[in-house]
């Protein structure tokens, strides 16, 4: 039995409606979740730089925000693989899926809006404690809130994925597809929201924020509209999924499930490599808005041309992992992925202008255009080898346990910056006045620090991950033999 023969049977399920169109519709989620985790990402630097709040109280905040994330992360997805109610009538993940892409939005909004003043000396000391608790609450809840719906709908759409797209051949193509718009939420979110933060205002205006925060959210409910009909389960899929809940192949105990989960040495070893990858990419993420405005003493709107680089590197990485994932498969193309990001956080050890940072950034285009197209892939393949270790389809609860990890990357990455900005005396008031030993720590924290935590990522899954091209083709011959 050959790959094609795969697609086009579409395992157990009859001639559902897997159309490019219908990929096309469904990928929207990227640019969706991309521009709103794209304003995610600045409220770091917004409760830092205007909020004024400690380096270490952030961290506090982060710990709170994380445990509260990885508490609700499996046990939104174990509930999710347990609903029955809507399955055959709406889809077994579309309800859910439509619920948390509305709400989050909303709280999203709220973030921005700061509700006490905190004020400061000449030295760039917090004078009033007492508004640092209150916005820090303020912040955690709402940052709590807002990423409980974002998993709803994120845990709901990965565990879709595996299930709705069987094939080798669909899964690239949606990588693909999704790549592309990966490239436009990019492009939008590189230009458009440094746009819309200096037209309002600029980074140290309040108002500037809340405006451009407004203007994402109206853009990701406007998308919501094509979205929805791309994330619908088609009739025989829901049919599907409604006899698998009446047979018990959806869900397991509790206990069962989870000690399953935490023993799949494959699925492990992609967890913890996304993790590390995570936490690195945080650094990243969220270091370059210090790095442009702190250390080379730039306009913010100067973040403009890294990101744009880091684009067109996006598109010159569709065809390179392509030709990598037809050839070699899924693992290895992830793990080239994952050894240039590494490879770019030693490079920029030695940045030392924006020249610099926007070379630089096309080759982490490239690194996080494949990890981007691959990612897909290779969750899925282990997950098709969850479900013949387990009989049973439980998509949202392994992706649940598996944003467990991811969610305390933000944590791990604000005591990072925390740590680097207590031993090097970096003052966020200060702005572009920072020591030479502030500015060298602003470096660390985006090169060497993520270089060490990534490459723990790399040889972690080299190791634990056993899933090749020929064993996810022999996995997805078993599951269509099953019925599964």
């Amino acid at each position: 039995m050959s790959e094609p023969t795969l697609d086009k049977k579409a395992e157990p399920l009859g001639v559902p409606d897997r159309s490019s169109r219908k990929m096309l519709l469904f990928q929207l989620n990227i640019i969706i979740g991309g521009i709103l985790y794209a304003m995610w990402n600045r409220i770091q630097f917004f409760a830092v730089s205007l909020l004024l709040i400690p380096q270490f109280t952030i961290v506090l905040i982060y710990l709170v925000y994380s445990i509260v994330d990885g508490a609700n992360d499996p046990i939104i997805g174990y509930l999710n693989d347990r609903s029955k109610r809507f399955t055959k009538q709406y889809g077994k993940r579309f309800p859910w899926i439509m619920f948390g892409t509305v709400a989050a939005p909303i709280f999203l909004v709220l973030c921005f809006i700061p509700v006490v003043l905190i004020q400061v000396n000449s030295k760039g000391n917090v004078i009033n404690p007492d508004a640092v608790i209150f916005a820090s609450l303020w912040l955690i809840l709402l940052m709590c809130i807002y990423e409980s719906f974002r998993t709803v709908a994120e845990v709901n759409i990965n565990a879709l994925i595996p299930d709705m797209y069987r094939g080798d051949g669909q899964r690239r193509k949606l990588g693909y597809i999704g790549q592309i718009l990966g490239i436009i939420s990019s492009l939008l979110s590189a230009i458009m929201i440094p746009l819309l933060l200096v037209y309002f205002g600029g980074v140290t205006s309040v108002r500037a924020y809340l405006f451009t925060v407004i203007t994402i959210v109206v853009i990701s409910f406007i998308l919501m509209i094509p979205f929805s009909i791309g994330a619908r389960e088609p009739e025989d899929m829901r049919i599907f999924r409604a006899d698998l809940d009446q047979k018990g192949k959806s869900t397991s105990p509790v206990k069962e499930v989870v000690t399953r989960v935490l023993n799949d040495r494959n699925w492990m070893a992609f967890t913890m490599a996304v993790f590390f990858w995570s936490i690195a990419g945080m650094c990243l993420v969220a270091g370059l808005d210090f790095f442009i405005v702190h250390y080379l003493g730039l306009d913010y709107s100067a973040i403009i041309f890294p990101s744009l680089m880091a684009i067109v590197g996006g598109i010159v990485s569709i065809p390179i992992f392509a030709k990598i994932i037809r050839k070699f498969g899924a693992k290895k193309a992830y793990l080239t992925s994952l050894i240039m990001f590494a490879i770019f956080y030693f490079a920029f050890f030695f940045v030392e202008d924006i020249t610099g940072v926007t070379i630089a950034f096309f080759f982490v285009g490239i690194a996080s255009g494949g990890q981007g197209i691959t990612y897909i892939i290779v969750s899925s393949e282990a997950i098709d080898n969850s479900v013949l270790l387990s009989n049973k389809r439980e998509e949202g609860t392994y992706n649940g346990m598996l944003r467990i990890f991811t969610g305390f990357s933000y944590v791990f990455q604000a005591l990072i910056f925390a740590i680097v900005s207590a031993n090097t005396g970096y003052i966020p008031a200060r702005g572009k006045n920072q020591t030479e030993l502030a500015r060298f720590g602003l470096k660390l924290q985006m090169s060497l620090i993520p270089l060490v935590i990534i490459m723990i990522g790399v040889i972690i899954f080299i190791y634990f991950y056993t899933i090749t091209k020929e064993t996810a083709l022999a996995n997805r011959r078993k599951l269509l033999e099953m019925g599964l």
